[in-house]
């Protein structure tokens, strides 16, 4: 009868802990919201879960209106806002796309990516993921350069099959030349087509022909290594790497006098 009851009791200590979920929502926000505003936004972020959208962000956004003492519709006001740009970003982004790549295109959105270019995105081959992509793009919106200019620059990367590294690379690039006086859409422009165009070199070379440059194991190109690439050494020498066919080579230093 006692482990009867024991069970009994764990049950509707079970049933009461998920009524109290239900009613007051994610733990965090109990201890920080008031209880309207907590009842406010605990029906966005339930709202916003059922639509597909990622909820974890809609709560640090609450609680960051908390830390910052901001008053409860301030807060309800930036949450129900946020999850409106994570629903326009997944749908531009398609309803497979993973949390974080809804939450870079939300703020692409946010710092003036028209929906057309992550629709553009979209339309990448399978399997390509481009959270790195938007991120790249709202940074450098952040660092000046204009809009129209970053947002087809990076999509037609991306469409080329850039990897997150020449991204990361063009990025740092790009805020070098704006740092050393370079306007940011010159910058971003000339860059931009310069990784295009290692992206066609690479892609030219790895379908066989003796070319200038070789793809690395972290998926960006450098220029060719003799050591690694001996052939494309021998197609720019015009000679046979392995030494074959030629001459010996003679010995080296002065020669040594004969003995009498």
């Amino acid at each position: 009868m006692r482990a009867l009851s024991r069970h009994v009791a764990l049950f509707v200590g079970a049933i009461a802990l998920t009524g109290f979920a239900r009613q007051f929502g994610d733990p965090r926000l109990t201890t920080r919201l008031d209880s309207r505003t907590r009842d406010a936004v605990s029906s966005i972020i339930e709202t916003a879960k059922n639509d597909g959208v990622p909820t974890e962000t809609l709560i640090d956004r609450a609680l960051e209106g908390a830390s910052k003492r901001a008053n409860g519709s301030a807060i309800v006001a930036a949450v129900k806002s946020w999850a409106d740009d994570l629903r326009k970003a997944r749908q531009a982004l398609g309803p497979a796309s993973p949390d974080a790549e809804i939450v870079a295109g939300a703020h692409a959105l946010r710092n003036g990516i028209k929906v057309k270019e992550l629709e553009r995105l979209r339309a990448a081959r399978s399997g390509v993921r481009y959270a790195m992509a938007l991120d790249v793009m709202s940074y450098l919106v952040n660092r000046g350069v204009p809009v129209d200019t970053i947002a087809p620059v990076i999509v037609n990367l991306v469409l080329a099959s850039a990897t997150d590294d020449q991204l990361a690379t063009l990025r740092q690039d790009v805020e070098r030349d704006i740092s050393g006086g370079t306007p940011a859409s010159t910058a971003a422009s000339l860059r931009g087509q310069g990784l295009a165009q290692q992206i066609a070199v690479a892609r030219s070379s790895n379908s066989g022909a003796a070319g200038s440059a070789l793809p690395s194991v972290r998926g960006t190109t450098r220029s060719a290594d003799p050591a690694l690439n001996p052939q494309a050494v021998g197609a720019v020498q015009g000679n046979n790497v392995s030494g074959a066919g030629e001459a010996p080579a003679g010995p080296r230093g002065k020669p040594k006098p004969k003995r009498p």
